[in-house]
């Protein structure tokens, strides 16, 4: 059988297997869209091959639809969150003018977070936020997944020990 062949073969196992069904592979999944009713703003966490993405649409009444791994609900949010996350919309507005920088990120755990609302296009990652408008709606958008409770995993992640492996305390430095 010929190299091409070959190739051949294997990309149309490719395409039967998927249009069987099979389920996709490993990997960052995109948040599917949502409804997005006038003077709605949108959260986008593109989620990690590690971790679940999110996307959540809040209108100015706190009413929140949101759909998080494969869940799909509504909610409603404070007044006083609503309040300060279209406040700090405004005050960062236009969103696409938001200063950017690209940052390190983990191949496996890194997300990336964007917000829309209103024609005033989508902000750069805030995962990597260079200013304070930035950094303020990255944590109004973290805030708002956190009371709905779609929050992803943060903080230092602890890696099992070894078979054989034993703890040991980080040594401290003498004077």
């Amino acid at each position: 059988m010929s190299t091409r062949s070959l190739a051949t073969l294997v990309i149309l196992l490719c395409c039967i297997t998927q249009a069987l069904g099979a389920p996709a592979p490993p990997g960052p999944r995109v948040p599917p869209y949502l409804p997005i009713p006038p003077g709605s703003a949108v959260i986008m966490n593109s989620g990690s091959t590690n971790a679940s993405g999110y996307r959540i649409v809040v209108q100015r009444q706190g009413a929140v639809e949101y759909v998080a791994g494969n869940r799909r609900s509504t909610s409603t949010l404070t007044s006083q969150s609503v309040d300060k996350f279209f406040s700090d919309l405004m005050a960062a507005s236009p969103l696409d003018q938001l200063p950017s920088t690209p940052c390190m990120k983990s191949a496996s755990f890194g997300t990336s977070l964007f917000v829309w609302w209103q024609g005033h296009g989508r902000s750069p990652d805030l995962m990597c936020p260079t200013n304070d408008r930035g950094a303020t709606l990255r944590q109004d958008a973290d805030q708002i997944a956190r009371q709905l409770g779609i929050a992803p995993l943060t903080g230092s992640v602890m890696r099992p020990l070894m078979p054989g492996e034993q703890h040991k305390p980080v040594p401290t430095s003498s004077p």
